[in-house]
């Protein structure tokens, strides 16, 4: 009797085990369900999707996501997707390309992106996550003060991830030429770049709940740059985003911190991970 109590005991903790390891397993996506949120990568100037590739890779590696789809604008304006959001999709990323890569007219990325929305909003995408680098911040605010009022054929904008963004650009140039002294609102390049193509943006944060990271390099040291866009040029976004909407920055330096470096930093990729399963 002794013998079969030991064995019945040993039974019932192995189950017990099984049951606890059961429990608290990872949270995946049933193979039979659509899902209802992507994250979608914008590329910088003169850039491509190849400047997504290694965060993208990253987080299919970390098992945040499963599945990654292209989204190509050609230079006249139509989107194309390499495949469509399906059942057993989990968190599918969304690379996109502008051909037309060295384009500034804000109003055709608008354009541009409001189309990619649409189209993931006709997949089932109820809600997105969007990550820019460089330029590719200005394609995402462009979008953003075009939209401060919600559609309901568009996704919800969750997250924003701005990395190494030049926030304070004047209209007539991809590279910021003012250096925003965030320390003197009465500066003339403060007044000038409120009076420029973003004026109006923080409307659409103050009329969302959009739970924003700003991430910039500092790789040149007393210069604070990434050696392309000033830190004061992307701690500029700081100045647009209001309540309900919250903001969040985190300063990279080192070599690893220059401008093309970020979107290749093991460090940038562990924060995005952190902040998009926040």
């Amino acid at each position: 009797m002794i013998a079969i109590a030991g064995v019945a005991t040993a039974i019932l903790a192995v189950l017990a085990v099984g049951l606890t390891v059961w429990l608290t397993r990872p949270t995946m996506r049933s193979s039979n369900t659509k899902p209802t949120e992507a994250t979608v990568f914008f590329h910088g100037y003169g850039s491509s999707r190849n400047a997504e590739q290694t965060m993208s890779r990253y987080l299919i590696q970390q098992k945040y996501s499963n599945r990654k789809i292209n989204a190509t604008v050609s230079k006249n304006g139509q989107v194309s997707f390499s495949g469509t959001v399906k059942k057993g999709d989990q968190n599918p990323l969304i690379l996109v390309q502008f051909n037309d890569n060295r384009n500034t007219n804000f109003d055709k990325t608008n354009q541009w992106v409001t189309k990619i929305m649409a189209d993931l909003h006709n997949q089932g995408i109820q809600s997105v996550n969007l990550i820019g680098h460089s330029m590719g911040n200005l394609a995402i605010a462009f979008y953003l003060k075009n939209h401060v009022q919600q559609s309901e054929q568009l996704p919800v904008v969750k997250r924003q991830i701005a990395i190494a963004g030049p926030f304070n650009f004047l209209q007539d140039s991809p590279i910021p030429k003012s250096n925003l002294n965030l320390a003197d609102p009465s500066s003339h390049s403060e007044t000038d770049f409120k009076k420029a193509a973003l004026a109006g943006l923080e409307q659409y944060y103050e009329n969302n709940q959009t739970k924003v990271l700003n991430i910039y390099g500092n790789s040149m040291g007393k210069k604070e740059s990434d050696a392309t866009v000033t830190n004061n040029a992307s701690k500029s976004l700081k100045y647009f985003v209001r309540q309900p909407s919250t903001y969040q920055e985190k300063l990279f330096t080192g070599k690893d911190a220059q401008h093309s470096k970020l979107h290749e930093n093991q460090d940038v990729n562990k924060v995005l991970k952190q902040f998009l399963m926040a």
